[in-house]
């Protein structure tokens, strides 16, 4: 292979020689791609034409930029972006696969349907993690299916695992910090049990925490130590709660400003809860949070904090409207 590779370098040699004032222009560097802001779907009101899946889906990135994503099948929530803003995923329309899609353009896809049954398609999830290495698609109401959760590779597009018992509509599930764990918070009769399983879906700690946490478990974000759970505590007074998986025990409580939601009682619950208000927390180093929350809708406000542990200082980093949209899928960027 050695003298293979010298011939190759050689007969290179011979044929720039031999072609006299030929262009040795230098390959222009790859223009940086701006991250992915948010991806949404346009509003029925807005494309009549489409109204069945209430317009075509798009994206648009941090520099204003406006870029289509074709072939999206008309889900409960078929697309999820990278909280860095660096990746997308979504089910496509035409063979139920799930696509995940690069800055640049390139995409993988699983090599099977991202869901087995057709007729449940249009209750699908599908969730990243931070970093958008990992990609999770569940399904459903509770009880109503037997299919467990499926966790893919976004490198490769990959099947995992599949983590049992998670239900759209009743479960959340969400990727550890340093993204080899998974954390699902489920609300069988009333329970609010907080469960971790490794990516072949295993489960590895289960525990029931106090009403502080399983109530506001849909935020929940694991931290890389495996132990410390960060949740949202939705009120006229939000803060961010930090609660010690192997201790059993609320650690912190930390305040984090409110922005004019909208507080009602939910009587399901019977407590005060912020309507329209969606929040996403993600773990960005051993003792950073950031959080994302959206509130309202059309137009949707979108405020993104960073949150410092231990001090608990909650600093803004940005905020935008989202106008003219029925769903949207938010990176934080």
């Amino acid at each position: 292979m050695k003298i293979f590779s010298g011939a190759l370098v050689v007969l290179s040699a011979l044929v720039a020689v031999a072609v006299p004032g030929a262009a040795r222009a230098a390959v222009p560097a790859a223009e940086p791609v701006a991250p992915i802001q948010y991806a949404a779907v346009s509003d029925c009101a807005e494309d009549p034409h489409d109204a069945a899946q209430c317009g075509p889906w798009w994206y648009r990135t941090t520099d204003g930029r406006r870029h289509r994503l074709d072939g999206v099948a008309g889900t409960t929530q078929p697309v999820a972006v990278s909280g860095d803003g660096r990746r997308l995923a979504y089910i496509r329309a035409k063979d139920a696969r799930l696509v995940i899609r690069d800055l640049d353009g390139r995409t993988r896809a699983s090599r099977a349907k991202a869901w087995p049954s057709k007729s449940e398609l249009d209750v699908t999830r599908v969730r990243m993690s931070y970093d958008g290495s990992l990609v999770a698609v569940d399904c459903c109401w509770a009880g109503y299916t037997e299919h467990p959760a499926r966790v893919y590779d976004a490198a490769t597009g990959a099947l995992l695992g599949k983590v049992p018992g998670v239900s759209v509509h009743e479960d959340a599930l969400s990727f550890s910090g340093d993204g080899d764990q998974i954390l699902v918070s489920t609300d069988k009769d009333k329970s609010g049990t907080l469960s971790v399983h490794d990516l072949k879906g295993r489960r590895t700690a289960a525990v029931v925490p106090p009403p502080l946490i399983g109530d506001n478990a849909a935020t929940a974000a694991l931290n890389a130590d495996g132990r410390t759970v960060a949740v949202y505590v939705t009120g006229r007074k939000p803060r961010i709660a930090l609660y010690d998986l192997q201790a059993g025990l609320v650690t912190a409580t930390y305040p984090v400003p409110a922005s004019g939601q909208k507080i009602e009682r939910d009587p399901a619950e019977d407590r005060i809860v912020e309507a329209d208000t969606e929040v996403r927390l993600d773990w960005t180093g051993d003792s950073a949070l950031r959080m994302v929350r959206k509130v309202g809708f059309k137009p949707v406000r979108v405020q993104v904090y960073g949150i410092e542990i231990p001090s608990g200082s909650a600093r803004p980093q940005r905020a935008y409207a989202i106008a003219r949209t029925a769903g949207e899928a938010v990176s934080g960027r």
